[in-house]
């Protein structure tokens, strides 16, 4: 590589200061957000769909940092992903390292208006009678069933590969010019 050559790679690579590494950053960040999107709804097997529906990407730039959050305003969302009672405490793997949930270390009733007889059943409630009339469903909690943190930490590579191969065409296109 000639001087010339060096000093003309130097000023096309400092085209990518100059709004068209952001631009690449900004692509890159937004296609990340989807990809975690798409794997969290895939990962979530729920017999109404509600939660993968909740399941939203917002993207935003604050003072030049780009960002893509993936998220669920869904109360139930946090039960699901960490589980709870001694059958979440127990059953928990693939959640976050950097989360401690706290769960309860006792079962609890379910009242038998909260849900049909055959639902209670297909989750595994204990069925509990008084006088012979369903009064309600015995549960020690859920298992954990993680979609957030494994859809971000699983699809990892696949991101860095996305990121390197928008920066790789970009590059070629200003090389090129």
């Amino acid at each position: 590589m000639t001087n010339k050559d060096f000093n003309n790679l130097i000023k096309k690579l400092s085209e990518l200061d100059s709004g068209a590494g952001q631009e690449v950053t900004m692509r890159a960040v937004k296609q990340a957000g989807v990809i975690v999107q798409s794997q969290a709804k895939l990962l979530i097997s729920s017999d109404t769909g509600a939660l993968a529906r909740s399941v939203r990407v917002k993207n935003e730039v604050k003072e030049g940092i780009v960002s893509s959050t993936v998220y669920t305003n869904s109360k139930y969302a946090p039960y699901y992903e960490f589980g709870t009672g001694p059958n979440g405490e127990a059953n928990h793997q693939g959640i976050s390292p950097e989360v401690n949930p706290k769960y309860k270390q006792t079962g609890w009733m379910i009242p038998a208006d909260a849900m049909p007889i055959d639902k209670a059943e297909g989750y595994g409630f204990k069925i509990i009678y008084k006088n012979g009339d369903v009064i309600g469903y015995g549960t020690r909690g859920q298992m954990a069933r993680p979609f957030m943190y494994p859809a971000l930490h699983d699809q990892e590579q696949a991101i860095a590969k996305n990121t390197e191969r928008l920066f790789r065409k970009k590059l070629k296109e200003i090389c090129n010019k």
